[in-house]
């Protein structure tokens, strides 16, 4: 007979919110005080409104603030921290760095001003949102990000939205009679109404307002008239007459007749690094040294499969943290063949197919 685990903890019933009051503070008592209440390492910032609403001036205003605190920060809005007395100066931030979950991003703050260039809510099954949002649900708190973004329009991608902790939408008190009448300039104050979506200020959908003061001081700091355009690298420029292509990020200039097979080769290059990303990241929590020390897969020239019923046998024998970490992993595995994409289930379900990257002249270093 298999001896039963017992977890040092318990789950019980309880009748009502006194009840439950009572046992979470008698709990609450062995957590040392340190550890009370800890504001999350990373989160997700929105800055949502009109144009000229100060969405950029707050962008801005954190910006600065993280630098001089000493962070590493990427953004695609033009900084100047030297004319405010700051050393730390911001680095360039583009597709590039989402796309290769660039270890240089841990622990990092993301200023992304006009986000909705950078993740396309209609195209929300191409091969680069399919990427972005592996990265939004997995990277940002591994990597313990903290990612500050405006845009104009309220419509954003799902995954960005649920992602989000805390939503300001601001306008310019210009606009407002009273302070037009109070002769007040435009650009200098503003106003946000800030709602906490996710209670990481304490407490979950609590809205209040706050306001920017003499954000005239910013305008010299910073320029969001010269946004980066993150998709720049994958722009060109046809000319007609008809024979040719211009890659303006390459500068590459080749035969519109070739035009066909190098959409192809970004297209499979971009898989090919999903691919790596997702193939170490079982290595990492241990399903494939897992799978190997129980023959549940067979590593073929192109591709793994997995049978389905060793893997499930394997992880019967895993305990612990080392359990949750390769059942996670076992359960993005069959969601993966169930899109049928990036991996696909075998005849009658027994096993599970995972395509291996494919190396392209140039290796797949080719990641643009």
């Amino acid at each position: 007979m298999s001896e039963i685990f017992t977890l040092p903890t318990e789950v019980e019933e309880y009748e009502d919110e006194e009840e439950i009051l009572e046992a979470a503070l008698e709990d609450a008592d062995e957590v040392p005080d340190e550890y009370r209440n800890p504001f999350p390492r990373e989160y997700v910032v929105g800055q949502l409104g009109h144009r000229g609403g100060g969405k950029s001036a707050l962008l801005a205003y954190f910006g600065f603030n993280c630098l001089a605190a000493g962070d590493t920060v990427f953004t695609n809005l033009e900084m100047h921290p030297e004319k405010l007395g700051i050393s730390n100066k911001p680095l360039p931030l583009d597709q590039d760095h989402l796309l290769r979950f660039d270890p240089a991003l841990r622990s990092a703050v993301l200023l992304i001003d006009e986000v909705g260039t950078w993740f396309e809510r209609k195209r929300a099954m191409s091969t680069t949102s399919i990427i972005q949002e592996k990265f939004l649900e997995l990277v940002i708190r591994k990597q313990n990000l903290r990612i500050f973004y405006t845009n104009q329009s309220t419509r954003l991608p799902g995954p960005l939205v649920e992602q989000t902790d805390v939503v300001f939408e601001g306008y310019d008190v210009f606009f407002c009679d009273w302070a037009r009448e109070a002769n007040v300039a435009k650009g200098t104050t503003f106003l946000y109404q800030v709602w906490d979506k996710t209670g990481i200020f304490g407490q979950i959908n609590r809205t209040w307002r706050v306001s920017l003061r003499k954000a005239q001081r910013l305008w010299p700091c910073f320029s969001s008239y010269k946004v980066a355009d993150p998709y720049a690298w994958a722009r060109k420029t046809v000319i007609k007459g008809g024979e040719e292509v211009i890659d303006t990020n390459t500068g590459e200039t080749y035969p519109a007749s070739e035009e066909g097979i190098r959409a192809w080769q970004k297209d499979v290059s971009a898989f090919s690094i999903a691919l790596s990303k997702i193939i170490s990241s079982y290595e990492s929590t241990g399903l494939m040294d897992l799978a190997r020390r129980h023959k549940a897969v067979e590593d073929m020239p192109d591709r793994f499969v997995f049978s389905v019923d060793r893997l499930r046998k394997a992880l019967v024998n895993v305990r612990g943290q080392k359990r949750q970490d390769t059942e996670k992993a076992y359960d993005e595995l069959r969601l993966l063949a169930s899109q049928g994409q990036l991996a696909r289930f075998g005849p009658r379900n027994e096993s599970i197919e995972l395509a291996k990257p494919v190396i392209l002249e140039g290796g797949i270093a080719n990641e643009q």
